[in-house]
């Protein structure tokens, strides 16, 4: 695998969130959201020479990055749905913007429509839940391979 060289700026964020993950216990680092902090770090260094949203994202992650201190400290609901709307928010303008998607995104797609076609499978097989499971199967394979595809192309955050 090909190493990519990351800024100035991604390499200290990264390791201010790196920090915190090892610290943390995971429960508490998903709750926190950091894995996804970091790959949304990642992804608006990858468009911010190009993309003046997301330079300006870069001030926004470096402030929730400096700020995870504060936060884990004086935890608070409030204090807690603010950071993780900021990270959304983030991610919102990279699939808007830049068609990417998060990780496992087609699988669920499939997974939901797989109910849907199981139906009519299974009105054709004049077995309504055995129609579904296969539904849901196939929406599963297709979505698991569309994720994969979709990773092998860069697109996922």
């Amino acid at each position: 695998m090909e190493i990519e060289a990351r800024s100035d700026w991604y390499n200290r964020t990264a390791t201010e969130i790196n920090l915190y993950q090892d610290t943390l216990n995971k429960r508490d680092s998903k709750k926190y959201k950091l894995d996804l902090l970091l790959r949304v770090a990642n992804r608006v260094d990858d468009f911010a020479s190009y993309c003046g949203e997301c330079y300006m994202f870069q001030q926004e992650v470096t402030t929730l990055a400096q700020d995870l201190g504060n936060l884990i400290q004086l935890p608070g609901k409030e204090r807690r749905k603010s950071h993780i709307k900021k990270i959304n928010n983030i991610v919102k303008h990279l699939k808007k913007e830049h068609k990417l998607i998060t990780e496992g995104y087609y699988r669920g797609m499939g997974m939901m429509i797989g109910p849907a076609m199981g139906t009519s499978i299974g009105a054709a097989l004049d077995n309504i839940s055995v129609g579904i499971g296969i539904g849901i199967a196939i929406g599963f394979v297709i979505g698991n391979y569309m994720d994969k595809k979709a990773e092998k192309e860069g697109k996922v955050i």
